[in-house]
């Protein structure tokens, strides 16, 4: 059997990276202090959670969305943690105490899914061809997720994965993993 932590999470502005100014720009002073108080109130929430699961971290495999599959899974994390992301810093923790960083996601896609999002954020129009070939990415990226999981996660292992709210990579799991989610459920992306 393997089973793996998923742990629904939303992103701060530096974890968007050159996205962050695009996507602040929809947003009036109000509602950002409002997502960067929920950011910061969350990332406690999900610390505390994670200390409470007495984890074996010398077994455990952490996964996170829009990390690379590459060689330098560990100065990306450790660069991401320096610029002040909660979600990297949490990931250069588990890190230190024996967890195996997991590249998680085809750099192609990334790129193809960063320059589509960098127009939509940027474009006054959000047409319904830029809605539907977000969804299609974001699909894409979510099967080469499960099946990096399904291929790198083995018999008796546990792994653990950050994911946003919009993926959905529960059907693109093996049916021999079994789920876990100490938050609950996320809201549905359709809602």
């Amino acid at each position: 059997m393997r089973a793996l932590i998923l742990i629904p999470i939303i992103h701060s502005p530096t974890d968007l990276g050159t996205l962050s100014a695009a996507a602040e720009s929809s947003r009036n002073e109000a509602q950002t202090r409002q997502y960067l108080d929920a950011v910061e109130h969350f990332w406690t929430v999900v610390d505390g959670v994670i200390e409470g699961m007495n984890l074996n971290y010398q077994q455990l495999k952490v996964y996170q969305d829009s990390l690379p599959v590459c060689n330098v899974v560990a100065r990306i994390v450790a660069d991401v943690a320096a610029s002040g992301s909660k979600n990297y810093a949490l990931l250069k923790t588990l890190q230190e105490r024996g967890a195996t960083l997991m590249g998680t996601e085809c750099p192609d896609l990334l790129e193809q899914e960063k320059a589509l999002m960098k127009d939509v954020l940027q474009s006054a129009e959000r047409s319904k061809e830029s809605a539907e070939k977000a969804r299609d990415s974001l699909s894409q990226r979510d099967s080469f997720i499960g099946e990096r999981i399904n291929e790198s996660l083995a018999d008796e292992e546990m792994g653990l994965i950050f994911v946003g709210l919009m993926h959905d990579i529960e059907p693109h799991l093996s049916s021999d993993i079994v789920v876990i989610k100490p938050l609950g459920d996320a809201p549905s992306p359709t809602n």
